[in-house]
């Protein structure tokens, strides 16, 4: 197991770790999604930036250590603290982090689209750093993508009966958009398709469950299968959302 990092000491690291945190909200893995969300909902103090033209709010025990991933954060009793991480991000930023009453208002929004209850504050207010624009435009523009992304990882058996009886009924064609890989790809893609679990495999809280193959599961290409995670969607409501 990786040791958590020394604390960060540059825009550079904090930025690195700006961009940890974006990967795993707009990732496909749900677990890590799950993950950071509950640490955003359980912040007091936070960098606010800009990411997708969307303010973005970022735990400061989360950022202030160099490198920092899930799987080194989440370690019980591995050294992590807040009081040291916030002298550390005043020092790179050049102030303090403060109470405003604006930013507290889309700190809230901003769990609302996250679909998380935020900690409730008692006798104390939660803080905030505002990123400058150079910073900013610095993030945009240099740190968009490139950071190397650990994971949290839980393997959920897959039944390869169940995933060919799915075929059967379908075919290797995306249920969604109707990319046949082997139409497309010939030889290469024949035979090449995702399958989707309508209801996510990683809900059965790990207990072994029965499966219908021909109404529990159904194929799609890659992008339809990143997609009806990403925005939770049933298999109708991406058709809609693509036109079809």
């Amino acid at each position: 197991m990786k040791n958590l990092g020394r604390l960060i000491e540059n825009t550079s690291e904090l930025m690195d770790n700006l961009l940890q945190v974006d990967t795993y909200l707009s990732g496909d893995n749900e677990e890590d999604y799950k993950c950071m969300i509950k640490l955003i909902s359980r912040g007091t103090d936070f960098v606010v930036y800009k990411s997708g033209g969307k303010t973005h709010f970022a735990p400061s025990r989360f950022v202030g250590y160099l490198n920092n991933s899930l799987i080194v954060h989440l370690v019980k009793r591995n050294g992590k603290n807040g009081t040291k991480t916030t002298p550390s991000i005043n020092k790179i930023l050049g102030s303090p982090c403060e109470y405003d009453e604006e930013l507290e208002k889309c700190y809230l929004n901003f769990c609302n689209q996250l679909e998380v209850t935020p900690k409730k504050m008692v006798n104390t207010q939660r803080k905030y750093w505002v990123l400058d624009r150079y910073l900013s435009d610095k993030y945009s523009t240099e740190y968009y993508e490139g950071s190397l992304l650990q994971t949290l990882i839980n393997r959920y058996e897959r039944n390869p009966i169940a995933r060919r009886r799915c075929i059967e009924k379908y075919g290797c064609v995306c249920q969604v958009c109707g990319m046949d890989f082997g139409e497309v790809y010939g030889d290469l893609g024949k035979g090449f398709i995702h399958v989707h679990h309508i209801v996510p495999i990683s809900t059965q809280k790990g207990e072994r469950h029965r499966i219908d193959p021909e109404n529990s599961l159904v194929p799609v290409c890659p992008n339809c299968h990143a997609m009806l995670h990403k925005g939770r969607l049933s298999i109708e409501e991406l058709k809609e959302i693509i036109g079809k």
